[in-house]
Parts: C-alpha cells; sequence; structure tokens
C-alpha cells in the first residue's frame, strides 16, 4: 500500500491528474522554456478571415519595439541565463524604455515605411470585400472583444480569489495517486505516462485506498468552500460565489437564522 502520499496536492500535478483524466493526448502539449518547466495545451485560433472563410488581408507589420526584440532578445539571454521567461521580457522592456526617441529611430523608420504600404493593401483588400463580408467581419470582431472582456474578468476573479483564501480544489483519485509517486530522475513526459499505466494496473485494494482518500478530501474541501463562501457574501463579494445552487441554498436561508462562521 502506498501511503505516502503529500498532504497539500501542488498545482502542477492537479493539471496532470485532469490531463490524463480528460483523456488528451501529451502530444497535443509544448515545453515552454524558461517558465517554471509547465505544460501547456496547444491551441491554434483561427483568425477573423479564417472563421469567415475570407482571403487572408494582408499582415500587419511588427511595431518598433518587436523589431528591436527580435534582434537584442538573444543578447540578453546571454548575458542573463538565469532570468525566466518573464524576467527576461521585463529586462528587455525596461532597456527599450531608456533608450531616446534618436535611439529608436531605426526601427521606428521601418514600422513606418511598412505601415503605409499596409495601409495601402489593406484599403485594396477591404474594396476587394462584399458589405455583406465586411458586416460579418464587425460582428465577429465585437463577439471576440467582449469575449475578451469576459476572459479578463475572469482572470480578475480568480486572482481575487486565491488572494481571499478561496480552498483549493484537491483533485481526484489519481492526483492522490501521481503524488505518491517519485519522479526520480525520469523525464517528466516518461513520468507521467508510467504513472498512467500503473494507474490503470492498481489491484483493486489500492484503488480504493486514493478513491477512499479521495472522497474525505472533496468532502472537506465541500465543507471548506461553502464557509469561504458564506464569508465572501458577508464581506460584500458575492460576485466571487459560484452562480447555480450553492448560492441559491444561502439565499434561501431566512436573514434571522442566517449565521456566518467566525471570523
Amino acid at each position: 500500500m502506498i501511503t505516502n502520499i503529500k498532504e497539500e496536492p501542488n498545482i502542477m500535478a492537479l493539471y496532470f491528474a485532469r490531463l490524463f483524466s480528460s483523456g488528451l493526448s501529451l502530444t497535443r502539449t509544448i515545453l515552454r522554456p524558461n517558465v517554471n518547466s509547465w505544460l501547456i495545451p496547444v491551441a491554434t485560433k483561427k483568425t477573423v478571415a479564417e472563421e469567415l472563410g475570407l482571403p487572408p488581408p494582408p499582415k500587419r507589420p511588427s511595431s518598433a519595439y518587436l523589431r528591436w526584440l527580435s534582434e537584442f532578445r538573444e543578447k540578453y539571454q546571454r548575458m542573463y541565463p538565469r532570468l525566466t521567461f518573464m524576467e527576461l521580457n521585463k529586462k528587455l522592456a525596461e532597456a527599450w524604455n531608456e533608450y531616446t526617441p534618436q535611439q529608436k529611430e531605426r526601427w521606428t523608420n521601418l514600422y513606418r515605411e511598412e505601415k503605409e504600404a499596409f495601409d495601402q493593401k489593406y484599403e485594396m483588400y477591404m474594396k476587394n470585400l462584399t458589405p455583406e463580408q465586411i458586416e460579418s467581419i464587425n460582428k465577429l470582431k465585437k463577439q471576440r472583444s467582449v469575449d475578451k472582456i469576459k476572459r479578463q474578468v475572469k482572470r480578475d476573479k480568480k486572482r481575487d480569489s486565491e488572494e481571499l483564501g478561496k480552498p483549493k480544489h484537491p483533485g481526484n483519485a489519481f492526483t492522490l495517486y501521481l503524488l505518491s509517486q517519485d519522479r526520480g530522475g525520469a523525464i517528466l513526459k516518461d513520468f507521467l505516462h508510467g504513472a498512467a499505466t500503473r494507474w490503470k494496473q492498481l489491484p483493486e485494494s489500492d484503488l480504493k485506498y486514493f478513491k477512499d482518500k479521495a472522497a474525505e478530501a472533496r468532502e472537506r474541501y465541500q465543507k471548506e468552500l461553502h464557509e469561504w463562501e458564506m464569508k465572501m457574501i458577508k464581506a460584500g463579494r458575492s460576485d466571487l460565489v459560484r452562480q447555480h445552487q450553492q448560492l441559491e441554498d444561502l439565499k434561501r436561508i431566512p436573514k434571522n437564522k442566517f449565521k456566518f462562521p467566525d471570523e
């Protein structure tokens, strides 16, 4: 019986457990360098023209900063090999902002020249579209803008929830099993595939052990989440509370009987 399970499941283990349980393939993931070795699912978003089945528009030129960045990123990587991806980007942005307009002139002039050519090509491109196609483009762009705002609101709520101590989901039985495994010196991809294979071959008694532990963890989580949500309502942050049955149950409690947990 494996019993060396960590008390607090780390976020990467939760990610991988959900990755396997969702049936996604690891071949559809990429290892992003210098970002704490995170595995991130590959997602290719279609352009507006692709989604509407229209001819591709002319490509917008890169900004002066991006031109400068392509020239100096490798140099800064050599200068600061220990910086993470985000730290290196911050260092590059700070360096660019310290440039005077005269120092930026070479890249700025290149951008202006290509921008003028782009504007002419884009004008001709739009003239070749029908009014219906233009209307479709405008509608899709508007919808994408709304979706972007919604995603930002969701990210802000998630950040606020974490800062205000929202309980973390404990994951499932496979999460606990994954946390009990010693990776050693194995490559991450091989370790995960191996863990998934061994999980499928576990005896019923071991499976029951992890499933029971997961059930206990979920029960604690639901109780902690319920208490946290009541505190959020009291604090005026009902926007962070789930908008389904949990919130409806809280609303049904008479005010004179509504008690919050101690602060």
